[in-house]
């Protein structure tokens, strides 16, 4: 039986899957997305990374393991987050409340230097479940060629101490090429 993915731990890059027609990422050993020619524009889905929780009065920060590279220019099609460790936890319901986490995913639209550009935002104002996902509002979707995009979060309004507790979670996105 023919065997079309690669079988190292360790295999980070392109694999030509001859037997779906497609040219398929990896990074160790994880299939990441891919690539169809026969099927024209096509969404794939990448994972940013995976965030540990971030109590109330947790600082503001961009966060370095979450990274996305666009492989060529893009159009961001959406963005999700899906708590892994427990449920959210907020000191109200709307973006008025007292307090509430925000996350961004930003980007150097531009090219170059860091990512200055919001491109998709999330502000999570109501509470949720453990493995519940949560959509971002896509602002601008286009992201250019070896365009970065990295996650920001910070608290709005008080750090209190009862609420805007993040859970945490993965961080997921879909594009498609342009």
């Amino acid at each position: 039986m023919a065997r079309s993915t690669p079988t190292g731990a360790k295999h980070t890059g392109w694999h030509r899957d001859a037997i779906n027609s497609r040219l398929e990422v990896y990074y160790n050993g994880a299939y990441r997305g891919h690539f169809a020619a026969a099927a024209g524009i096509q969404t794939n889905v990448a994972k940013l990374g995976t965030v540990a929780a971030v109590a109330s009065n947790g600082a503001a920060a961009i966060i370095n393991e979450e990274v996305f590279i666009a492989p060529a220019a893009c159009k961001l099609v959406s963005a999700w987050a899906m708590n892994i460790s427990a449920s959210d936890v907020t000191k109200g319901v709307a973006t008025t409340s007292a307090s509430y986490r925000r996350m961004n995913l930003i980007c150097n639209t531009a090219a170059a230097g860091t990512g200055t550009h919001i491109v998709a935002s999330l502000n999570a104002t109501a509470v949720a479940a453990s493995w519940g996902t949560r959509a971002f509002t896509v602002v601008a979707s286009t992201i250019p060629a070896g365009g970065v995009v990295r996650m920001s979060h910070l608290t709005v309004g008080a750090e209190t101490g009862d609420g805007t507790d993040s859970a945490a979670r993965v961080y997921m996105l879909a594009y498609e090429l342009v």
